[in-house]
């Protein structure tokens, strides 16, 4: 008997180890959803239909871990407690696709593709393609973009590009994230900016961007 009293302390006492060591749950965030997400009506409400390709990624934000850091040659810093609720090419896809909805009722139709010839609406197809999407803690978020748009089927190409700063004085997670959709949220307006402007079929699509 006082032998199995002795091993049920030790597996208690192991239960008790194990549990002190054991990380803390991650934390997770977002770049869009809430108050500042939209869910468009669908095509039958709208006024253009876009093909949103999936962004494209520097390699080093494919991951779900937060990655910090990394501009004006900091060294980055992966946060493997806090991670993206969502991919961010995702995240950053709702985004563009947000934007587009507001400012043309232009619905995002990449999964569900509408053939030329069943819809009256003008059609394009739009490509980004993040290039910076650096968060330094205590100085500022940077995030740059470049992207491609044109009208289906034959359309000529805009190619345009735009970059936006936002400080960072905080150091937490959270106010990093804030700083990045901030970022985010501005460039995906200028590229509804650019194709508002080459469906009005202005000569220079990328000329009104929205500045720093």
């Amino acid at each position: 008997m006082r032998h199995i009293f002795l091993t049920a302390v030790a597996v208690a006492g192991l239960l008790g180890l194990a549990g002190c060591g054991s990380s803390p749950p991650p934390r997770y965030h977002a770049l869009s959803g809430g108050a500042n997400s939209v869910e468009s009506a669908g095509v039958g409400s709208a006024a253009m239909l876009v093909e949103l390709l999936p962004p494209a990624l520097p390699e080093r934000l494919n991951r779900q871990d937060l990655v910090l850091g990394g501009s004006e040659g900091r060294p980055v810093e992966v946060r493997e407690g806090d991670r993206w609720a969502a991919p961010l090419a995702d995240e950053m896809r709702q985004i563009v696709a947000d934007a587009l909805w507001r400012r043309l009722r232009a619905a995002d139709t990449y999964r569900a593709p509408v053939a030329l010839a069943a819809s009256p609406l003008p059609q394009y197809r739009l490509a980004l393609r993040i290039e910076r999407f650096d968060a330094t803690p205590g100085r500022q978020a940077l995030v740059e973009g470049s992207w491609t748009v044109r009208r289906l089927p034959q359309g000529g190409p805009a190619v345009c590009r735009a970059g936006f700063v936002v400080p960072l004085p905080g150091t937490s997670p959270d106010e990093a994230v804030a700083a990045l959709a901030d970022g985010a949220t501005r460039l995906a307006r200028t590229v509804a900016v650019s194709l508002d402007r080459l469906h009005r079929g202005e000569a220079d699509p990328c000329g009104a961007t929205e500045k720093n």
